[in-house]
């Protein structure tokens, strides 16, 4: 296993030669450059699920805005988007965004598409909106018949761009969607856009698309929002901390931060860091003031240059409260050129006894929980155990040679904002019985990490 390979499995960052793109990289740019508005903007490609990036403010058409007389609050209701017979990625939350959500109900037409926002869900770190989309033509899928179904209908779901209180909401590294059809003329999705800043409890909120189903048009909504609810309900502080850490298992890198933001809230917790350069400072460990490290979700972050300022939001779980201070570490990783230990493949049986520890470095790592394996799909559970990379669980399929299994099988990651658990589905195109029975092993990988503890940041929080 050269390192090409292991890079490409771990999803690090490429310091030494360039990583070959995932399945479904380029329909995934594809969607998020077609709901852009008209304007040119530069934007760069990460290597992250999340991919794109805008850097800067997002300049829509002026209009005047009439904001509805009612003030939607957050408030216990329930949320229609659920009721489908389907598999959720926010279904852990599905009782927080009840509790806490307005029943909004308001429309707008163009181009023979309406859309209809049903509830509004609003705290200090998220903005997740539940919507409908009815098409006078049948629905068009992007992407190719054999990607996962529910990558298509996630890059087929209209984008919405925010703005509150008359001013742009900077899009952020996090902006999530997900989207099923009721049928071939009807859509039903969520959108969950991470706020780098914290939003006043009661604000005027608009969401606009420029482009729906490959239609340019104007789509645009406002309303008056009242937050006040769930703010009682979070944790959030602004403490400016500046601090200058290093990166790299030399500390050959050098990073001036600052901490902007820290929230635990209901709708899901964050760091929020800021920097000016190109390669922002993105590999730390996250330690609450009884001494558990918190999982961080691996999202794509952005860079930005001497000139413009990359905020970059962390989403982690574990968040409480009660927390009276945060300590966030820097991580040091190895390279190949730094005289750190190379990466190691390490194999474990089919059929060991859960739960198997999975480490990835000697200070920490994965351990896998359950493995299922049918015809279609194989399913792995893991939680986290110590400090790791900011990054998802190594899972690779392999024969009773140590050898990967050579067929094709797009990987889907989710992460339970709830219990923490990360489940990885490799879900498989075309493999054949044959195919199947040569699965003897998973593998995964380790590699050399250590904690920078003496570059440790204390993040105060009462």
């Amino acid at each position: 296993m050269n390192d090409r390979d292991f890079d490409r499995l771990l999803k690090a960052k490429a310091r030494r030669e360039a990583l070959q793109e995932p399945l479904g990289f380029s329909e995934r740019v594809d969607d998020l450059l077609a709901s852009l508005p008209d304007k040119k903007q530069k934007f760069r490609r990460t290597n992250k699920r999340l991919f794109l990036i805008a850097a800067g403010f997002i300049v829509f058409t002026s209009m005047a805005v009439v904001a509805s007389p009612v003030a939607y609050k957050m408030t216990s209701g329930v949320i229609s988007y659920f009721d489908a017979p389907r598999d959720f990625k926010y279904l852990s939350q599905k009782a927080v965004f009840e509790q806490f959500n307005s029943q909004v109900g308001i429309s707008t037409e163009d181009q023979g598409i309406k859309v209809t926002v049903d509830n509004l869900a609003i705290d200090d770190n998220y903005i997740n909106v539940f919507y409908t989309v009815e098409s006078a033509e049948p629905i068009p899928l992007r992407g190719e018949e054999g990607h996962p179904e529910q990558w298509r209908l996630s890059w087929t779901a209209p984008k919405f761009w925010f703005k509150a209180d008359g001013r742009y909401i900077e899009p952020p590294a996090q902006r999530e969607v997900e989207a099923y059809l009721e049928n071939q003329y009807v859509l039903k999705g969520m959108q969950r856009l991470a706020l780098m800043d914290k939003l006043p409890d009661k604000l005027q909120l608009e969401l606009y698309a420029q482009e729906i189903f490959n239609k340019t048009g104007n789509w645009h909504l406002a309303m008056s929002v009242d937050k006040s609810s769930v703010a009682v309900e979070s944790l959030t502080v602004t403490p400016g901390i500046k601090a200058k850490v290093t990166s790299g298992w030399n500390g050959e890198y050098k990073h001036d931060i600052t901490i902007e933001k820290v929230s635990v809230s209901p709708f899901g917790s964050q760091v929020v860091i800021s920097e000016r350069g190109e390669n922002t400072f993105s590999q730390f460990a996250l330690r609450d003031d009884q001494g558990n490290y918190l999982t961080v979700i691996p999202g794509a972050t952005y860079g930005g240059s001497f000139l413009h300022k990359a905020t970059n939001s962390f989403e982690f779980i574990g968040g409480r409260t009660d927390m009276r201070e945060l300590t966030l570490i820097p991580l040091a990783i190895g390279a190949d050129n730094d005289g750190s230990p190379a990466p190691e493949l390490k194999t474990v049986e089919i059929g060991t006894a859960f739960p198997i520890p999975m480490l990835s470095s000697d200070i920490g790592g994965f351990v896998l929980d359950n493995l299922e394996i049918t015809t279609e799909k194989a399913v792995a559970t893991f939680h986290q155990e110590g400090p790791v990379m900011i990054m998802d669980p190594s899972f690779v399929l392999l024969d009773e040679k140590d050898e990967r299994i050579d067929f094709v099988a797009f990987e889907d990651v989710d992460y339970n904002r709830e219990t923490g658990s990360i489940t990885i589905t490799k879900i498989f195109k075309n493999a054949s019985e044959k195919d199947l029975a040569k699965i003897k092993k998973i593998g995964y990988f380790t590699q050399a990490i250590k904690l920078n503890e003496e570059e440790a940041i204390r993040i105060p929080l009462k």
